[in-house]
């Protein structure tokens, strides 16, 4: 019987230490995915132009090219690009009430592109309005 009340009393003393493990703070040491989401949630909501986008959940950000590409910007696009200078590019999109529709029609958008074009990177992000949001499908080529 003391047997059993020391085991238990010992596996009740590891759970105990273990419940008290402490976190880093989001600045130092934090996984790069709550550190983004501690900066979204400290930046103004209302200034946000996408809500979500691909591979948001996972802590990567949105890709520099897209908010170029969605404004139709050749000059801010072609900076967030310099590895494509030179090349000749060419954006696409589509949208959707979710982003596999905006995804399903950039698909049928893309097998309009002539063969020389090579796809760089395509995303998706929610367009953050009023009351209701738009997914926009963006791809870009390049020849």
């Amino acid at each position: 019987m003391k047997i059993r009340f020391c085991l238990i009393l010992s596996l009740l003393f590891i759970i105990g230490l273990s419940s008290c493990a402490s976190v880093p703070a989001s600045g130092e040491g934090a996984a790069p995915a709550v550190q983004d989401s501690h900066k979204e949630k400290k930046q103004n909501p209302k200034k946000l132009l996408f809500e979500d986008w691909k591979y948001k959940g996972f802590g990567q950000a949105l890709p520099v090219w897209f908010e170029a590409a969605y404004n139709d910007d050749e000059e801010k696009l072609a900076k967030a690009l310099p590895q494509l200078a030179g090349h000749k590019l060419l954006v696409i999109r589509g949208e959707g009430v979710n982003s596999d529709q905006a995804d399903k029609v950039l698909k049928i958008k893309e097998e309009e592109i002539p063969s020389d074009y090579i796809l760089y990177d395509s995303s998706w992000a929610l367009f953050r309005k009023e009351k209701s949001g738009t997914y926009i499908a963006i791809a870009v080529f390049y020849n």
